[in-house]
């Protein structure tokens, strides 16, 4: 039996960790850019929330967020030797996310957010993306929708989805 779990304590994510980074490492060696932590001391510092699927104490998918304008969703997986289980988990928890979270999506990511798990109806413009992240974005595409940012010394085309909460 799979069960979803949500830690915000550091000592907590300790007992999940290596899975969590074996599977986070697995996951975006394909993504250009790749991972955006150096450390696995540096995602625990950084993330203040996870969102676990376990299944017989093995991480079957997650979500990982940090407290930045609402829950930032910041990376996101599902464990390969899973299959179509863990990918099944993944939609789950973004599907039940989407109401009370915020992403940037691009290239994977964004293409399985949108079709499988409702991310169309939470797109958030480009004209807003640049006070959002607090950084500076090209919001000159076509679409409306998507902006081009530098990731990792990369210029990468992303889109925003989800549910921000914006200063007033």
């Amino acid at each position: 039996m799979m069960k979803t779990i949500t830690i915000s304590d550091t000592k907590k994510m300790q007992r999940y960790a290596a899975q969590v980074w074996s599977i986070l490492v697995d996951s975006y060696a394909q993504v250009s850019g790749g991972l955006h932590y150096e450390s696995l001391n540096e995602l625990i510092q950084d993330t203040q929330r996870w969102r676990l699927v376990v299944r017989h104490g093995e991480v079957v998918a997650l979500t990982l967020f940090k407290s930045k304008r609402g829950w930032k969703l910041v990376a996101m997986a599902a464990c390969r030797s899973q299959g179509k289980r863990a990918r099944q988990a993944l939609k789950r928890l973004i599907q039940a996310d989407l109401p009370r979270c915020w992403m940037e999506l691009s290239e994977r990511a964004e293409a399985f957010v949108l079709r499988h798990c409702g991310g169309q109806h939470f797109v958030v413009h480009a004209s807003l993306a640049s006070d959002l992240l607090g950084k500076p974005v090209s919001d000159n595409v076509a679409d409306g929708f998507h902006y081009q940012r530098e990731v990792c010394g990369l210029l990468k085309s992303k889109m925003i989805v989800g549910t921000p909460q914006f200063l007033k």
